[in-house]
């Protein structure tokens, strides 16, 4: 007898088929050494991050502090420039105080303009009548003029019922003086700034105003001031007036009538209106603006001057001002990826000389799980985590190898077993009708069967034979249980049923015989419920007996079906003594005979329900039957749908015959043996 292919496997571990190793793609080495370096990179990162914003406003700190300084000296620069206007204002005005005709204050403004550097006209407005001005006075205008290195000065009336325009903020005049917003000079067109002073005199113990003293200040001169100034390479001074105009600009070309607001608004520059907002209000600050002259981030440091409502402004380029900064940055951060870069190298190194043993085990693992369990596994060096990994994977390996045989030893054993129950279940179909449909023809009868056992072998047994007295004999039994006790406890009684059946000619009396030699045999106290019958071909005449089998049933030529009303009786191989009692039935043309084990109506789904007898009734009287093989293929069916994808719970046998010729009505007759 030929062994199954897994009998092969007995004793043939190192024909075990071998897997092409796994590839490692990314090594624990790289990846702890990049989990390393990546560690003392973000440290770097942070780091330099932190230096870096601390450097940055150090810088701003020390800048705002060397700026303020700056612009203390610029504003001492340009009040030296306003103290000489303000000086040339304040001599003519005490010149008026104490009353001087004109041809005196002519000679005090000439020496006044001579003697200053910056002022280059005056203008003395004097009210005629102590102060007061009727409707029908003029006032008198003293206006002198540098040009051509000496002074001009001529004496003019204002016009009737009219303030004398000494610009046009005369109004607001005040003792301390005021600088006036830029406007032109109409004599000369030049953008000026006067400084205008209000004269008064008591008379008649009364406060009145006998005079307005106008020093101008060419605007010129204060850009050519701060055009000297330069900070760092693009940084540039300019000044605003109280209402936001430019008073000094390092662009020569802006307008005089354009605010600091009317750029910030045509550039939408809302930062720049914010500080525009800040420095007429006087206050000191240091910003980051986007400069609209240098078209780049700048910051600025304003601050009012004093004596005026005027505001200077520095700006400076934030490249210029952290130019040193970054080239350092740059510089740091070149030789910290150097670093890195040479980190990496070195932990590379240390990491794989710490490494190379696991990297020895993962390429014998590899192997192993290929299946080659012949791989050798080095001896460990050291006794450490890895030296002991080493050590219990070598021993893993051995009791693989070991289990492995013990598996292969297993699987030919269960080879050999499945063989010999293929072999059971071949010698248990023989004990069965080799062609029961032609040997129930020969009498003109019509049979159909289906055995379907829940293992390789099972429990359940079916006979149709012939007797020497004409009658075929059906049988059908259950043994209790499953699997091979079953099977020879099923091949025991088969045997003597058709040893029993051939000089018995009732059926009771052979489960009297057999019931007898059961018991003997019964070691194992199986039992088996059987039915067994015996029907004349040409008369109907079914004589029958039972032993604890499931009733059968009938199925009428008018399609309808019932269960045979017979006595349960005792089942086989329980007591020696036991008298099985004898029944009579003739079966009509047309109608079918149903025997069946409990497999069909205990047949279970996956929710535990039964197929149960009434589910069998409802097939058994579909239109559709006119045949045995019909009966049969239409219960199958139905316990199929039934149990679903629930595992057979027992063995399944049916028979069916047919008696098409028979005219008899069917009765029942009980016989005793």
């Amino acid at each position: 007898m030929a062994l199954e292919p897994e009998q092969a496997l007995v004793g043939k571990t190192a024909e075990r088929p071998v897997q092409p190793p796994v590839q490692v793609r990314l090594g624990l080495a790289t990846r702890l050494s990049l989990a390393l370096v990546s560690a003392v990179a973000l440290v770097f990162v942070t780091a330099f991050y932190y230096d870096y914003q601390k450097s940055h406003q150090h810088m701003l700190n020390s800048v705002n502090a060397a700026i303020a300084g700056l612009s203390s000296a610029i504003i001492g620069n340009l009040q030296g420039i306003l103290a000489d206007i303000t000086a040339v204002a304040s001599e003519l005005a005490q010149t008026v105080e104490q009353g001087k005709d004109t041809e005196a204050l002519r000679t005090v403004a000439t020496d006044a303009i001579m003697d200053s550097s910056y002022c280059n006209v005056v203008t003395v407005a004097l009210d005629s009548i102590n102060g007061a001005i009727p409707s029908q006075t003029r006032t008198q205008i003293l206006s002198c003029r540098y040009s051509h290195s000496k002074v001009a000065c001529k004496v003019t009336m204002a016009p009737e019922n009219r303030e004398p325009m000494i610009q046009d903020s005369s109004s607001k005049t005040s003792e301390q003086g005021i600088w006036s917003e830029p406007f032109l000079n109409p004599d000369t067109g030049e953008a000026v700034s006067a400084y205008t002073v209000s004269v008064y005199r008591m008379e008649n113990d009364a406060r009145v105003r006998v005079g307005i003293v106008n020093a101008e200040l060419p605007l010129s001169t204060l850009a050519t001031a701060i055009q000297r100034l330069r900070i760092f390479e693009t940084g540039y001074v300019f000044i605003l007036s109280g209402d936001g105009r430019y008073l000094a600009h390092l662009d020569t070309q802006r307008d005089m009538s354009e605010t600091i607001f009317d750029v910030a608004r045509f550039q939408k520059n809302q930062n720049l209106l914010e500080i525009g907002q800040r420095m007429i209000r006087g206050e000191t600050g240091f910003a980051a603006l986007w400069s609209p002259y240098l078209q780049k981030p700048a910051r600025i440091y304003f601050t009012p001057l004093p004596g005026t409502d005027w505001s200077i402004g520095v700006v400076f380029g934030e490249e210029e001002l952290f130019a040193n900064l970054q080239t350092l940055a740059g510089e740091v951060i070149l030789i910290g990826a150097a670093g890195l870069l040479l980190l990496l190298a070195l932990v590379v190194l240390i990491v794989r000389q710490f490494t190379r043993p696991l990297l020895v085990l993962t390429e014998k693992s590899a192997a192993i799980a290929g299946g080659d369990l012949e791989v050798a596994i080095p001896p460990p060096r050291t006794y450490d985590e890895v030296g002991v990994l080493t050590q219990s994977f070598a021993e893993m390996r051995q009791a693989l190898c070991r289990q492995l045989d013990i598996l292969a030893e297993t699987r030919a054993v269960q080879a050999r077993i499945d063989n010999e129950l293929k072999i059971a279940r071949a010698i248990q179909d023989s004990f069965l009708p080799h062609d029961p449909v032609s040997l129930a023809a020969q009498g003109g009868l019509e049979v159909a069967t289906w055995f379907e056992p829940a293992r390789e072998v099972g429990g359940d047994l079916f006979q149709c034979f012939w007797r020497a007295d004409g009658r075929l004999f059906l049988c059908i039994g259950d043994v209790a249980g499953k699997g091979v006790p079953a099977a020879l406890m099923m091949a025991v009684t088969t045997t003597l049923v058709k040893a029993m059946a051939a000089t018995t000619p009732d059926p009771a009396g052979v489960l009297g015989q057999v019931n007898r030699e059961l018991c003997v045999l019964n070691d194992r106290l199986l039992f088996v419920t059987f039915f067994a019958a015996a029907l004349h071909p040409e008369t109907g005449v079914l004589t029958f007996g039972n032993a604890g089998h499931n009733p059968p049933l009938i199925r009428h030529a008018d399609g309808s079906a019932e269960f045979m009303k017979i006595a349960p009786e005792l089942v086989l191989g329980v007591e020696a003594d036991w008298s099985y009692a004898s029944a009579m039935l003739r079966l009509p043309p047309g109608d079918m005979l149903l025997l069946y084990t409990d497999g069909v109506t205990e047949a279970m789904n996956a929710a535990g329900e039964c197929f149960d007898s009434w589910r069998l009734l409802e097939v058994c009287r579909a239109t559709d039957i006119a045949h045995p093989r019909q009966l049969i293929e239409k219960i199958i069916v139905a316990v199929a749908t039934h149990v679903g994808s629930a595992e057979q719970s027992d063995d399944l046998t049916l028979l069916a015959v047919a008696h098409p010729d028979s005219l008899a009505e069917p009765t029942v007759e009980a016989q005793t043996t």
